[in-house]
Parts: structure tokens; sequence; C-alpha cells
């Protein structure tokens, strides 16, 4: 996920930025079944057992295969994910806290997913009230990062060397969250939902310690180090097991932490192309 490429910032926001997800606070009510669907939300007559291990070459899209209302088994779009590489526009909120000390994080911007060549373009932005605490731009490009401070407008950027990125960054750290979901019954399917025209099923649970840690060992050790006990878990997929929208909703260090994000215009990987020194 996106979130990852966040910048510098006060500390609870930080472990929410850096996760994976992002959430709202209880399980929505599950819709009707869209027409031609069972009860759980899949095509009449789908497989809701273990999905059939994925075929085809590696980076094949095969996903779900859908009815004519757009319905599909989440399990076998998971199962069958988008391994290509791909550009998505992310617009997300991590708000930390409540009333006049509530922390809002915004991170909008595009950014490459499932390749270990990373690219982004991301705005960073945390205000408390009308007090901007930090805002910033940032460009990744390949294993280098370069930032701007747009708070104090300065049009200078500075440069860094990120570790080693591995393949599977971006979208696909929702993963381990999807086959959890999956594996927490049926009460967690939710059912068929359209986001921006585009046919979703909807996931949703309240995940333990040890689930945050299987679905992302990273998120769930980090939350847990910060006093967290379990999260409410949204998550939004399509038909070829991409994350379309994600919610979070927990308590770190005694705050509350609400964190929603949505991805949109997915198109081929992007080349971003490093700003000039000046």
């Amino acid at each position: 996920m996106t979130i990852r490429r966040t910048t510098v910032l006060p500390a609870t926001a930080l472990v929410v930025a850096l996760a994976a997800l992002t959430g709202c606070g209880s399980d929505a009510t599950a819709p009707p079944p869209a027409a031609g669907t069972s009860a759980g939300g899949v095509p009449a007559g789908a497989t809701t057992g273990a999905p059939p291990e994925a075929t085809g070459a590696p980076g094949e899209a095969t996903g779900a295969p859908a009815d004519p209302t757009g319905a599909f088994d989440p399990a076998v779009a998971v199962a069958h994910r988008s391994r290509e590489s791909y550009a998505a526009t992310s617009e997300m909120t991590v708000e930390t806290g409540e009333g006049a000390e509530k922390d809002v994080l915004t991170v909008t911007g595009r950014a490459n997913h499932n390749t270990p060549a990373e690219g982004s373009r991301l705005e960073t932005k945390m205000v408390r009230g009308s007090s901007v605490l930090a805002w910033e731009e940032k460009v990744v490009v390949d294993q280098a990062v370069y930032r701007r401070d747009k708070e104090n407008g300065g049009t200078g950027w500075t440069t860094d060397q990120k570790p080693p990125a591995s393949a599977g960054t971006g979208a696909q750290d929702t993963d381990g969250y999807a086959k959890v979901l999956l594996d927490a019954g049926p009460a967690a399917r939710k059912g068929m939902e359209t986001e921006a025209g585009v046919p979703v099923f909807h996931l949703a649970a309240r995940l333990s310690p040890a689930e945050l840690r299987r679905a992302d060992p990273t998120y769930g050790d980090g939350r847990q180090n910060q006093g967290t006990d379990a999260a409410d878990v949204q998550l939004w997929i399509d038909r070829l097991g991409r994350t379309v929208r994600v919610e979070h909703s927990t308590v770190v260090a005694g705050r509350p932490v609400v964190t929603r994000e949505r991805l949109s215009d997915f198109g081929p990987a992007e080349t971003f192309t490093a700003p000039s020194a000046g």
C-alpha cells in the first residue's frame, strides 16, 4: 500500500501511516444479495470453499469470473489476484484523537504497485484544527526519494536513498487482510457493492492482535507495541483482487485512530521523473 511512502509525522500518526491499511468503526449491515447471487453475495453456483490455485503465467491477472450483474466470488478473486504492475491514484486520510486535539493526516497522489521498481508522487499534510503541522511533497524514483517542504513555500528538493524495495509493494500489502477476513467466516462477507461504478466485494470483521499479525506482521506488531488490542477492518476488492477501498478503526496509546483510503484510476505502471534540484 502506498502508505509506507509517507513522511515524518507525529508519533501516533506515523504508526498508522506506515501501516498498510485504513479503517472505519463498525461492520456495515450486509446489503441484500445482488440478483443471481447467494446470501453471501457470490454468484449463484460459485464455490465458497477453498479456492483453486491460480493458473497461467505468473504475471497473468485472471481474477474471478463475474455473473451478468458483476457479482463474483471474493475467494477466487484473491486466489487469482492481479500480479501485474500497475499505477493507481490514492486518496487517504488518517484521523488520530478527538476534538481540538485531533490530528488529520491526508495523503494524496499516484503510485506504482506490485513492482520492485517503485515510483510515486505523493503529497502529505498533517493538520490540527486550523494549524498545519507538516506539509510535504515527495517523489520516489526507483531507490531515490525526493522531498520538499510545502508548508514554508520551499521550492528546493532534498534527496536520499531508500532501502531496496521488494516485489509486492503498494496495494499488494492488503492481500494478507483479504485472506484473514475471508478466513473470519461467512459473517465477514458483506456482499457485493459498487464503488465509482465498479462492482466490488465488501469484507469486514473485527480482528484480534493475532489476526492483525497474520495479515501483516509489521502492522500487527507495531500496533500491539502501541497498546492496540483489536481493530475493525473493512476492505472492498474488485474481481481482480485489487483493493479499491479500505477502512480501519482502532485505538492506539489511548487515542482513537480512523484511517480511510480509496484507490482509483488503475492503469499500467508509470515512469516518475526525478525533480530538478531547483
